[in-house]
């Protein structure tokens, strides 16, 4: 089994080539092995929150890979009466938090405070982390502060915790924020693989095992941000990695059914 924890439904930065509709996001699955994949809708966190809730909540009724994300904001607090959604459709199986897009930084306490309100009514939450070089709107140990209040949560860091490519130094992919993050990682916090470098540079999967060991890493790809084909890489690079099965195991799917509530 390869669950996929990290997607997208729609249109992602408004670009024609980034776009998947819940029938594509299925095709998606089938072509590249994944049985299940849970998505936010792309409408949610980049135009209008409540209609992108309500679409994804449309779509998920009507696939059967497809597992979803309510996108929360803080800023469009309106966006908390969407957390009904994980009591009136079960493949709703958490709640999504992009700082970035919604133009807030998470370690203010103002926002931080807002967001923490939401954490113990999910049994899960995916936080985008800033992993572009000079942004810290969701730094990575502040959601692991955050995930140290609420035991009960299970909390997901995307985009390996914030690698991020330097392009003034293009062959050295940063992962000091994965390092410092599981320094203080509690048994509820996990970090996804959402990230091209992942298959890019030779290294970067086993440093990033050697970092946060199996119990805390889960397979992510950032659909359809990554096609089909990129999804198989990314199943690929791990596959090849030299640690024992059950490790690979845990990183594929094993991890994902505790967070998703699938096992």
């Amino acid at each position: 089994m390869i669950i996929d924890i990290h997607g997208h439904l729609g249109n992602i930065n408004f670009a024609p080539f980034w776009q998947a509709d819940a029938p594509a996001l299925e095709d998606y699955c089938r072509r590249s092995g994944v049985d299940y994949l849970c998505v936010s809708a792309s409408r949610a966190i980049m135009y209008d929150v409540r209609e992108g809730n309500r679409e994804l909540d449309a779509a998920l009724k009507a696939t059967e890979k497809l597992l979803g994300y309510v996108v929360y904001s803080p800023v469009f607090p309106e966006s908390e009466e969407d957390l009904s959604l994980l009591k009136t459709n079960d493949k709703f199986r958490g709640v999504k938090i992009h700082p970035d897009y919604h133009g807030y930084v998470l370690s203010t306490k103002s926002w931080r405070d807002k967001v923490e309100a939401v954490a113990d009514k999910t049994p899960a939450m995916l936080f985008h982390v800033s992993c572009m070089p000079g942004t810290g709107f969701s730094p990575a140990r502040t959601v692991a502060e955050i995930a140290a209040h609420h035991p009960g949560t299970k909390f997901v860091l995307a985009h390996m915790a914030g690698i991020y490519q330097n392009g003034h130094y293009p062959y050295f992919p940063n992962m000091d924020s994965l390092e410092d993050v599981m320094e203080i990682a509690g048994d509820n916090v996990y970090v996804d693989t959402a990230h091209f470098l992942m298959y890019v540079y030779p290294g970067v999967m086993e440093k990033m095992y050697r970092l946060a060991g199996a119990d805390h890493i889960v397979f992510g790809t950032d659909a359809p941000l990554q096609g089909p084909m990129q999804m198989r890489f990314a199943i690929e690079v791990i596959q090849a990695l030299d640690i024992p099965q059950a490790d690979k195991d845990k990183i594929l799917f094993r991890n994902a059914q505790r967070i998703l509530g699938l096992s």
